[in-house]
């Protein structure tokens, strides 16, 4: 078991409205505590409410490290909402963040590759395994009320982040903090 003073990682995943927070809002967050395994998805028709939990909930849980795929989203549109609604997330904004999508770019320099990828295409070539929709498809089930679809599809992002940063710590072991 973790004491509240070790340093605790979770897997951050979040659906959005649009690309730009000033014009869109966070329909759920996906959050896996690596040391229990857990996933809880927050979602609130109130994103008022549901931000507040999710802070309450990553208080509590004393994360002190968020591990993500192009983390720097996520983190932003928490962040520009929570300014929106005045909502103290200073625990949220100093934790050691870990972007799984940088650690992959890293590669294409060192390798002369392409763009750095997807995580679609990373979960398909390291998993044998997609993501279950496409993100440009969220806005459109949001407004059409699909939003159990949405939440199913953002644990998946969770999960199969979390496999792949597991994955890039047991060839690379560098990442193990």
């Amino acid at each position: 078991m973790t004491s509240k003073y070790e340093h605790k990682k979770c897997v951050l995943d979040i659906e959005t409205t649009g690309f730009n927070p000033w014009s869109g809002k966070i329909i759920c967050i996906g959050i896996k505590d690596i040391d229990s395994n857990d996933v809880t998805i927050f979602h609130d028709d109130h994103e008022e409410t549901l931000l507040i939990r999710f802070l309450q909930y990553f208080n509590k849980n004393n994360f002190k490290e968020v591990i993500g795929f192009n983390i720097g989203f996520d983190v932003r549109y928490i962040i520009a909402r929570c300014l929106r609604y005045r909502i103290p997330a200073d625990v949220f904004l100093t934790a050691n963040y870990v972007d799984l999508m940088r650690v992959l770019n890293g590669f294409k320099r060192l390798a002369n590759f392409g763009r750095p990828g997807t995580l679609d295409e990373w979960s398909r070539f390291l998993l044998g395994k997609g993501k279950l929709l496409n993100n440009a498809s969220i806005p459109t089930l949001y407004h059409q009320g699909r939003i159990a679809e949405i939440l199913e599809y953002n644990k998946n992002d969770v999960e199969i982040t979390y496999e792949i940063w597991k994955r890039i710590n047991s060839v690379l072991g560098v990442y193990t903090t």
